[in-house]
């Protein structure tokens, strides 16, 4: 059995899945790309509708990132563009990656 750290290939990216990953109700799955180079980045766990404005690090579900070294800040591993920059919401005391826009691409999966 796989360790939940350990990387597995899927096409040319090593996919990580998150150790902190919460299954959440009435929630959907949003596979997030770079705006650039259209690179899999991440499947977030969405709840409600909008915009993507923040990435809670619980509902990160797996990604091209290594997210037990909880990265400041999140890079494209393609091209190297800045997405997202890490903050600490204090009324929530939760994690989350605060999105540019206009840097990163949305599409639901299910």
């Amino acid at each position: 059995m796989k360790e939940m750290n350990t990387p597995f290939r899927k096409g040319v990216c090593l996919v990580y899945k998150n150790p902190d990953y919460k299954k959440v109700k009435n929630s959907f799955i949003l596979l997030v790309s770079c705006g650039y180079c259209k690179t899999d980045i991440a499947e977030y766990q969405k709840v409600g509708k909008g915009n993507l404005l923040r990435m809670y690090t619980d509902r990160i579900i797996k990604g091209s990132i290594d997210w037990s070294k909880k990265p400041k800040s999140l890079y494209c591993p393609n091209c190297g563009k800045l997405l997202a920059t890490r903050i600490m919401l204090k009324k929530k005391n939760k994690e989350a990656y605060k999105m540019i826009r206009s840097t990163y691409n949305t599409r639901r999966v299910n």
